[in-house]
């Protein structure tokens, strides 16, 4: 593939054969280290435009690890998860009114 990015820095890909040049249009090439720099700009962008309660979906550790230390009777683990998750709803606080 052969990323270019367009005057909004929204990025664009195609087929390294030519078969798509005709789309290229006057879109400037890119490395693929600018097009990941510029694909990470846009999910925390994305992200910075979500309410708190989806941030915090986003940010809670895995359920995965909750269950595992439930089963084995890891306190220790669970304390973790625990703290791990408070930590995520200090730092997405519930607005003010919910």
């Amino acid at each position: 593939m052969k990323h270019y990015v367009d005057e909004n820095n929204i990025v664009f890909a195609y087929e390294s054969d030519g078969s798509q040049d005709y789309l290229i249009g006057n879109k400037r090439p890119i490395t693929l280290e600018e097009r990941d720099a510029l694909v990470e700009k846009k999910k925390q962008e994305d992200f910075d435009k979500e309410d708190y309660y989806r941030k915090r979906l986003y940010s809670y550790p895995e359920i995965g690890a909750f269950l595992d230390a439930w089963v084995k009777g890891d306190e220790s683990a669970l304390e973790e998860y625990r703290q791990a998750c408070l930590e995520v709803k200090a730092k997405y606080p519930k607005p003010e009114g919910f």
